[in-house]
């Protein structure tokens, strides 16, 4: 038995990160010229698993994929056993062991993930990871790795410091993390505010940010015994040294430069003359603290430019919503979206303006590009000829690089509707009975804001039809109090069935019940 870890003393709850996702990875590397593995039927290595919240959804999606953990902490391979058993999840595999001595016979993968691991590991495991990712990575797989990054690291940094000298000679991680928020209240308290319009000083903020994440990420994000920052450049520089190159960001938008005067674009072009140091320039001025970097093998060619006509090979998806009047889709006038992240973009095209509706209604399912601009097409009257094709595909690229829309390989099957018989995630009926936090099968973290609906997602086994829902319901005390609340008060027959409705539409809207047979 190895020796317990300092995640075993403090547990460290996993959680899915979307941007590691295999259908994330699989469209990224399409994009860029690569022939990815398809994610239905991939093989998937996660370094630093946890306690497998981010496999559990790749596990569930896919079946016929072939998804494996590996972690050094006992507690947490032991926790995910146990879920595994209650999901009756057979092609998930987490092994308690050490990602510098891996074993010969792992094999070969299409997507390794180690997020959260390279900057809080020693020098020699950090060679050891990308040394990893260099030996089992299929000769067109693609690796993820999260890490610390300079310039914008530096202030995280110096308060870690603070924080390691103020609880110097305190033992057990309780009493270090309540010193730590005690200290980081005490600076929140004594940073004067700025000059009016500067607001309060960048350590303040930083301590008012750190104040907010849990103990598990206090003690071992911030007051851990490892802490490695460096600059992007060096980081691809010691990736090239293990025969990988850098692929991509896994947040696209922040490769982009559109937000940079024209000018500004121009000395950058002169400063960067490769994309390696293109992106160490952005990370100047953009201050990035914080790096998801894709890498693949060296030997494996990509495109300097992505195309339009990249996109024909995938699916999209967007929730942009207009913003202030809403003009008529099949005028000529110009409508304003906003995008979940904020971003603001427009136009006054018909198809496209009839395309977004479209996707705003299906939200969160993809739709294929070429399905998108069929019905599009139709909608507005117009063929689905040459120069539509070109419209769809510009507004995706260009929405896509600002976060307005996502892309999508292979989007992860889920019921968007409820059927007769609605059935749930095994994994998030699981964490439904123990909290508001549930992951989906999208691979994304959902909060249960509504109370019927944490109610409720436990009985969507798929053996109840509407009538045995209302019954469940019925002998529940709480749940039939929620009920009637969603119901606003009403309790005739008509009411409670269509607020019920209302609540399996929502919970479908956020990708938590499983597809039929049919759709998957």
């Amino acid at each position: 038995m190895e020796a317990p870890t300092a995640y075993d003393e403090v547990s460290y709850p996993g959680w899915p990160y979307p941007l590691s996702h295999p259908d994330h990875l699989a469209m990224l590397a399409r994009l860029f010229g690569m022939a990815p593995a398809d994610p239905a039927r991939c093989r998937v290595l996660e370094l630093g698993c946890g306690d497998g919240g981010n496999l559990f959804p790749i596990a569930l999606a896919w079946p016929q994929a072939r998804v494996v953990g590996i972690d050094l902490a006992e507690s947490a391979i032991a926790r995910a056993r146990r879920a595994i058993e209650a999901t009756g999840l057979g092609n998930l595999d987490l092994r308690c062991g050490d990602l510098a001595s891996l074993p010969d016979d792992l094999g070969e993968f299409d997507y390794v993930i180690a997020h959260g691991v390279y900057s809080w590991v020693p020098e020699a495991v950090r060679r050891a990871l990308l040394e990893a990712c260099r030996r089992v990575l299929a000769p067109q797989g693609v690796a993820f790795v999260s890490y610390n990054v300079l310039p914008g690291g530096h202030l995280r940094r110096m308060l870690r410091e603070m924080l390691l000298m103020h609880v110097e000679g305190i033992e057990g991680p309780q009493a270090r993390c309540a010193a730590a928020r005690d200290f980081l209240a005490w600076v929140c308290l004594a940073q004067p505010e700025g000059p009016p319009g500067t607001g309060r000083s960048a350590l303040a903020q930083e301590a008012e940010r750190l104040s907010k994440r849990p103990d598990s990420s206090l003690f071992h994000d911030d007051l851990s015994d490892e802490f490695h920052l460096c600059y992007f450049r060096d980081f691809c520089a010691e990736a090239d040294a293990h025969g990988l190159q850098f692929l991509a960001e896994a947040e696209f938008f922040e490769m982009q430069d559109q937000d940079l005067p024209k000018a500004a674009r121009e000395r950058l072009e002169a400063f960067a003359p490769d994309l390696v140091a293109r992106e160490q320039y952005l990370d100047f001025l953009k201050e990035r603290r914080f790096r998801q970097t894709l890498l693949c093998r060296a030997d494996v060619e990509l495109r300097s430019e992505i195309r339009g006509d990249a996109i024909w090979e995938l699916s999209l998806s967007s929730a942009a919503l207009p913003e202030g009047k809403e003009v008529d889709p099949l005028s000529g006038e110009e409508q304003h979206y906003r995008s979940r992240r904020g971003s603001l973009f427009s136009t006054n095209q018909p198809l496209l303006k009839t395309a977004l509706a479209l996707l705003r209604r299906e939200w969160p399912r993809a739709m294929a590009a070429g399905e998108l601009l069929q019905v599009a097409a139709t909608g507005c009257g117009q063929p689905a000829g040459p120069e539509q094709r070109t419209l769809l595909a510009n507004l995706a690229l260009a929405c896509f690089a600002s976060g307005s829309l996502d892309l999508h390989a292979r989007q992860a099957p889920f019921a968007r509707w409820p059927g007769p018989r609605p059935a749930a995630s095994p994994l998030a009926r699981l964490q439904a009975r123990d909290g508001r936090h549930v992951t989906n099968l999208l691979g994304a973290t959902v909060e249960l804001d509504d109370p019927l609906a944490a109610r409720l997602l436990p009985l969507l086994d798929g053996s109840r039809d509407r009538a045995a829902l209302l019954a469940a319901i019925r002998r529940d005390g709480a749940a039939m109090a929620e009920l009637r609340a969603a119901a606003n008060g009403n309790t005739d027959a008509r009411s409670l069935a269509q607020a019920l409705d209302r609540c399996l539409d929502g919970i479908g809207r956020c990708a938590l019940l499983l597809a039929g047979p049919a759709s998957a």
